[in-house]
């Protein structure tokens, strides 16, 4: 059994610590004993202890930390660890330099991201970087980045991040409309994600009230629409601000941060990905999941989902309110298509993006770098 050692700054809620969990249930203590090495704890760190993983508290001050980077070293050989797992600059760097004090264990970096770097960092990661056995990229816009910035692509491998298809099927239950006082006639308009400004609330909102004024104005026959955001993050009281100035406000639910995301998702009927930057978009692949037409922004990885070449919901581009709008009541009002993403989400989910594929094709990089 393979010891993978994950080395996460901060244990949240986000979609990396999704994308770690889910390794976790398909292969811990089967093909792998997984532990996570943190520096701080956050929500989503009851959420691996429920989950029988060790988790090792280790200060990670910068990715220069050479402290922690000697720490890491010594934790390895402590616990015969086989394989370093990375997801961020700061937690890769350490383990490069772990080198320094005679860590022999290969590493293995995740790129969740697509982020505009400065040439300062592209030339360090250029130069890091070739110290990691191997980097997976969440999806083929990720990798040509990756290219992009000088990673050698002889070790870039896309592996999609996979759901677990069976956990998000199931019937629909209104207690989330009650509890939100949301007519359960109203036609419900769900997002999940993270208040940062790389994933669009701000054009989201603009959107939604172009899109209210529109239905005025040409007197559109459709069904009261409600929106229910989900998430938590910086810009969240700004958005709640910006709602009330566009006259929105009543017609938007701001839920802050949930667990329950699958019971609020069978309350919807439509799922918007309103991002700037998505490397792939996993909450996309969470709303097909529930049986929901998506909409989605031409912003990376969301094109290899939806869209254009993968006619399984809608791409916009980003923006583009007047786009994004019209999507939405094309969807309200054109049963026929509305019906046919509903029925053919499920074969693509099975096909692309399975859980057992994802784990699975990871375990063989796994085996592979041993």
């Amino acid at each position: 059994m393979l010891k993978v050692l994950h080395l996460l700054y901060f244990t949240g809620t986000g979609g990396t610590e999704s994308y770690i969990s889910s390794l976790i249930k398909k292969m811990h203590k089967d093909k792998c004993e997984f532990y996570i090495a943190y520096s701080k704890a956050g929500p989503g760190h009851s959420l691996f202890k429920d989950m029988n993983v060790q988790l090792i508290q280790m200060d990670m001050n910068s990715p220069y930390d050479l402290k922690a980077a000697n720490r890491l070293s010594k934790l390895c050989k402590e616990l015969s660890i086989d394989v370093i797992h990375t997801h961020f600059l700061r937690e890769n760097y350490i383990s490069v330099f772990s080198k320094l004090f005679g860590n022999r264990v290969p590493i293995i970096n995740t790129s969740h991201m697509l982020y505009e770097n400065s040439k300062t960092v592209i030339a360090i990661n250029k130069i890091l970087s070739k110290y990691n056995s191997k980097t997976i990229a969440v999806s083929n816009a990720v990798r040509n980045h990756l290219i992009s910035e000088g990673i050698d692509p002889n070790k870039i491998q896309v592996i999609y991040n996979g759901i677990d298809i069976d956990y998000w099927e199931g019937e629909k239950e209104y207690g989330i409309r009650k509890e939100y006082d949301i007519a359960d006639d109203a036609f419900l308009i769900g997002s999940v994600s993270r208040f940062s400004q790389e994933k669009g609330h701000v054009f989201f909102l603009e959107a939604i009230a172009y899109l209210k004024n529109l239905i005025k104005t040409k007197n559109l026959s459709v069904p009261q629409i409600k929106y229910i955001l989900v998430g938590r993050g910086k810009l969240l009281d700004h958005c709640k601000s910006l709602a009330a100035d566009l006259g929105i406000a009543d017609d938007i639910v701001f839920t802050g941060y949930r667990t329950d995301i699958k019971r609020i998702l069978k309350n919807c009927n439509l799922f918007v990905s309103h991002s700037k930057s998505e490397a792939l978009g996993i909450s996309i692949l969470e709303a097909m999941a529930c049986g929901l037409p998506v909409i989605a922004t031409d912003s990376g990885g969301t094109k290899e989902i939806i869209g254009k070449d993968n006619d399984f919901g809608l791409l916009v581009d980003y923006d583009d309110k007047e786009g994004l709008a019209t999507a939405i009541i094309k969807l309200i009002q054109d049963k026929e298509l509305y019906i046919k993403y509903q029925n053919k989400a499920k074969n693509l989910l099975i096909e692309k993006f399975n859980l057992d594929n994802t784990a699975n094709q990871t375990y063989t990089i796994y085996s592979s770098v041993k």
